[in-house]
């Protein structure tokens, strides 16, 4: 004997559920993007994370099929722009770009929003950091800014790019492998910052390599070190780890989408960004102007992410760094 299922009303309703979410991922799929795409970047104009979206932009747009247009939002250390894409529509047309150390380094205890509310879609780049003083700084290495540092407690002042960002992080990541003591003095990007360092008015910094490279090669600024490596373009500066052995910092910059964005939206996005990083041009204007240009996706993103905010965490701690 043949028995017929007869699906009870919930089933039912289940079954038709399921069905109208293929359709509607489906629909997603298709019809996505039908409109220009925002590039949220929470920083000034110039700085590492912009220059990396302008990099980027072009070859985007031209895998997306529309404009991708850069929005800079910014202000409280990359948090306004965060939390304007957290709470933005989740669409797919509200993305952004932002150094990961904002978003998870613990620094900002009172949010808007919460940071699981940005889903890592990808990483773009790192950029590697410069520890510069002062072309007319007396520290001609990184040993002499230590020993000076141990010597004379508080009697150094370091600029920063921000409270809580990976130039102040690195900084009393710095002061605490070395035990030098020193006041920080945080400014609204590097652009004011290298400004006053250029002056003399602050003692060093650790800046993106994108911004301080040119007033290193300008002669304006000497470097004593750098990280995570050695840059190609001053051999002979040595990186901070050679001097500090547990030294690490690298700033990462990702792409965050809102939570509840569409996984068909999501993997558009990740198949665009996948495209425009396989293209070696874009790759090697990202090296050279930013750090290193890669591509990092799925597990090994969260992976990534995990490690970087377990390092950043320790430093933020110790110093209690607190930006709220």
């Amino acid at each position: 004997m043949i028995r017929k299922f007869f699906p009870s009303p919930a089933w039912a309703r289940a079954i038709a559920l399921s069905a109208l979410a293929m359709v509607a991922g489906t629909g997603w799929a298709q019809s996505y993007p039908s409109k220009a795409v925002t590039l949220v970047v929470p920083s000034l104009a110039g700085g590492a994370v912009d220059v990396a979206a302008r990099t980027i932009q072009p070859r985007l747009a031209q895998e997306l099929g529309v404009p991708v247009v850069i929005d800079n939002r910014t202000g409280a250390g990359g948090q306004i722009g965060n939390t304007f894409v957290a709470k933005a529509s989740p669409d797919g047309y509200t993305v952004l770009m932002n150094a990961g150390s904002t978003l998870f380094s613990g620094v900002y205890r009172k949010l808007d929003y919460n940071p699981g509310d940005l889903i890592p879609v990808a990483m773009v780049a790192t950029a590697g950091f410069l520890l510069v003083v002062p072309a007319d700084s007396p520290f001609k290495t990184m040993q002499d800014l230590i020993a000076y540092g141990k010597a004379h407690p508080d009697k150094l002042n370091y600029a920063s790019t921000g409270t809580g960002n990976s130039s102040h992080v690195g900084s009393e990541m710095f002061k605490m492998l070395s035990g030098v003591q020193a006041n920080h003095v945080p400014y609204r990007g590097s652009s004011p910052a290298l400004v006053d360092l250029v002056a003399g008015r602050v003692d060093f910094m650790l800046d993106n390599k994108a911004s301080s490279l040119e007033h290193v090669k300008a002669g304006r600024l000497r470097a004593l070190g750098s990280t995570p490596r050695r840059v190609p373009e001053l051999p002979d500066v040595p990186a901070i780890s050679e001097v500090l052995p547990d030294f690490h910092i690298e700033g990462w910059m990702g792409i965050f989408l809102p939570k509840g964005t569409p996984p068909a939206v999501v993997e558009r996005l990740s198949a665009a960004f996948r495209a425009t990083q396989s293209d070696p041009a874009i790759t090697s204007r990202l090296s050279g102007q930013v750090g290193q240009g890669v591509l990092m996706q799925g597990e090994e993103l969260r992976r990534f992410i995990a490690q970087d905010q377990q390092r950043l965490r320790r430093v933020v701690e110790h110093a209690n760094i607190r930006a709220d």
